[in-house]
């Protein structure tokens, strides 16, 4: 699948900040089975100051807010080309040893009281010496959208795995952090994985998706989409990974000054087959 991808984020203030820096991770990974063909990202009332690689290999913009703005848009486009790999994205790179990713833990992924009782549940309804990993870890994406339903506005960016597991609601970052707090708590590495959907109905969103990746012997990285009950195929483009939501935010920053922000984003997705 080929894409045409467009990703606008506009910043609005009543005051001019007195100095603001914008951290960027919207330019998608040119690894595994998603190649890039051009990429540009494009700013009005900031410039860019710095490129560079983060530890998990992520591309990372930082901005500067030019003193006099009170409008910031940032735009990042280009062409790239996915491949349906059901699901499997390749070797592990990059500096981050592997087994990191089995016990990274953070507040958002801690595994609690509903965490490890999630985790007895699912080992009570297989046999772990005779299922394969994959049959595993593809029933408790089943049980984690069964026990945390899908449904907007009940959580929020701060919502750890075991908020969100007591409410019985969620969004796709909530059944992430869920599904990591588990898998590493059975002893797999896995990490947080942020990018864009491209959906059935519409060219045109107004967020990112995110969705979970676990390293499995033989075959590398392997993608879990727990919102959806299916593995990444050709519809999904990968922006950045990282141990939890904090290390792939798409645009984060600091402010100084007294001002209400208001934000608006706007991503438009285009295929051809």
């Amino acid at each position: 699948m080929i894409f045409n991808i467009k990703h606008k984020t506009i910043f609005s203030y009543n005051n001019a900040p007195l100095s603001a820096i914008q951290k960027l991770r919207i330019t998608p990974r040119n690894e595994g089975n998603q190649k890039i063909f051009n990429w540009n990202i494009d700013v009005t009332g900031c410039s860019i100051e710095l490129e560079t690689n983060d530890f998990q290999g992520n591309k990372i913009h930082l901005c500067k807010t030019k003193n006099d703005s009170k409008k910031i848009e940032i735009i990042s486009y280009g062409k790239l080309e996915i491949l349906d790999k059901n699901g499997i994205t390749g070797p592990h790179t990059g500096c981050v040893p592997i087994d990191l990713f089995k016990f990274s833990s953070s507040k958002y992924t801690y595994a609690g009281s509903q965490t490890k009782k999630l985790v007895s549940d699912l080992l009570k309804d297989i046999d772990k010496k005779r299922s394969s990993d994959i049959e595993l870890l593809n029933l408790l994406s089943r049980n984690i959208l069964l026990k945390v339903k899908y449904l907007k506005g009940k959580t929020n960016i701060k919502t750890t795995a075991e908020d969100s597991l007591s409410l019985g609601y969620g969004v796709c970052q909530d059944h992430v952090h869920i599904f990591l707090a588990t898998t590493r708590l059975l002893g797999y590495p896995s990490r947080y994985v942020s990018g864009y959907l491209m959906l059935n109905n519409t060219n045109i969103q107004d967020a990112s998706h995110a969705w979970a990746e676990v390293f499995i012997d033989d075959l590398g990285w392997v993608g879990f989409d727990i919102s959806n009950g299916i593995s990444p195929d050709d519809k999904y483009v990968k922006l950045a990974v990282g141990f939890d939501y904090l290390d792939v935010i798409p645009i984060s920053g600091i402010r100084v000054g007294e001002s209400d922000e208001e934000i608006k984003t706007k991503i438009l997705i285009e295929s051809k087959q």
